[in-house]
């Protein structure tokens, strides 16, 4: 049986089961950072016939997309969290359509989802932040509560079938003498994208999103500024899929979470023993 986690002996204030009912009431819009010490999840909703090709790019590429569930054809629920509705249960949503995104920060997706689709949630990096928090390198996007910076690089994907396309990186910053711990600390989650690809300017400059940063760009999530004496660490984002469908033009409607605005489960990040 999974850990569950149900209750917190300080921030944040409410349990993940009462997170998510907040959240399907629309009282919790936008990033879910720092909202939860559980493990969060990224979705991607897709029509059944690209199932086995989504499953397969998720094996070749475990980094940006580590698997921890897929749900069956029409099934809306997650075994990862008690009485969850995936069509409800994150902040916002995009939907897209013949690979163009059609429409943004949707409440929900009730009038989208169909008895065809099949839904898959990948590991998010939001999940090792209370590790993180815990040894004194909390991020500035959690301690705003912000949606972490994500850039698409030049690393392409291993493709699988219809899917093809280019790694998307999540970035926190940090003092070089600090990246060590971080590295070890993060590497521990490995279905939440483990440790760090890449690291300081060099890094950045080699992955090609450095100029992006320097022009105070994002391709996802809130730009966050970077201190003079940090350096950029960047990170596997489970947002990659979402570059995927778009590159790959899929046919049909495919649904996702707004990048930061992730899927609450009631698991203990550190208890990684169960997942797929």
């Amino acid at each position: 049986m999974p850990a569950l986690i149900t209750n917190y002996s300080s921030e944040p204030e409410y349990s993940s089961y009462e997170l998510r009912q907040k959240i399907r009431r629309g009282e919790i819009k936008g990033s879910t950072s720092g909202l939860a010490r559980t493990m969060q999840a990224n979705l991607i909703v897709l029509p059944s016939r690209y199932a086995k090709d989504f499953r397969n790019l998720c094996l070749r590429n475990p980094v940006p997309c580590p698997l921890l569930e897929y749900t069956s054809r029409g099934d809306y629920t997650s075994r990862l969290a008690l009485d969850s509705d995936l069509r409800t249960d994150i902040p916002a949503y995009n939907v897209f359509k013949d690979g163009k995104l059609v429409s943004r920060r949707k409440s929900n997706i009730m009038d989208e989802w169909t008895d065809d689709h099949v839904g898959f949630l990948i590991g998010c990096s939001y999940s090792f932040e209370t590790a993180l928090k815990e040894a004194g390198l909390e991020p500035m996007c959690s301690k705003k509560n912000m949606a972490v910076p994500m850039y698409v690089t030049n690393i392409p994907l291993n493709s699988a079938g219809v899917f093809s396309g280019y790694y998307v990186v999540s970035m926190r910053s940090y003092k070089p003498c600090d990246i060590p711990r971080v590295r070890e600390i993060t590497g521990q989650y490995i279905k939440q994208h483990g440790e760090p690809i890449a690291w300081g300017w060099e890094g950045a400059e080699k992955i090609g999103v450095k100029r992006k940063i320097e022009m105070g760009l994002v391709d996802f999530g809130d730009f966050v500024d970077i201190p003079d004496d940090e350096v950029p660490v960047f990170w596997g984002c489970g947002v990659t899929p979402q570059v995927a469908v778009q590159e790959s033009r899929l046919k049909g409607v495919v649904m996702s979470h707004l990048p930061g605005s992730m899927f609450v489960t009631d698991l203990d990040p550190d208890d990684e023993s169960f997942l797929l």
